[in-house]
Parts: structure tokens; sequence; C-alpha cells
């Protein structure tokens, strides 16, 4: 079997404290090995157009198998 990358994106979630809930708002397309510099940067710039402060950050990465 070969792993081969398919996709990557980034969800971020929002603490919108006064309802008591997360707010997740993803981000699709992002490059083939992103680095935590990257994530990182990314989501400061977030964190300061949004209203809400940014609780956590996940990167997912996508990927296929074929034989």
């Amino acid at each position: 079997m070969e792993k081969e990358w398919s996709g990557s994106k980034v969800d971020v979630f929002l603490d919108d404290a006064e309802n008591d809930r997360l707010i997740r708002r993803s981000f699709a397309g992002a490059d083939h090995l992103v680095s935590d510099g990257q994530v990182t940067a990314f989501t400061q710039a977030l964190d300061t157009v949004s209203e809400l402060p940014v609780s956590h950050v996940l990167l997912i990465e996508e990927y296929r198998y074929s034989i």
C-alpha cells in the first residue's frame, strides 16, 4: 500500500463564553507539510480580526491509500 497526501485543512475553535459554546471554523486548502509556525501565525492573524478569542486549533491532514 502507498500512502498519498490528498489535502489538509485547519480547524479553528473560537470561544463564545457569553453563550457557553465553541464555534468551529474550517479553512481548507492548506499546503502539504504546514509548519507549526505557519499555523501559529495564521491563528494569531485570525485572533486579531475576530471578536471571539481562539480557543484551540487543529491541523487535519488527509491521506489516500492505494494498492
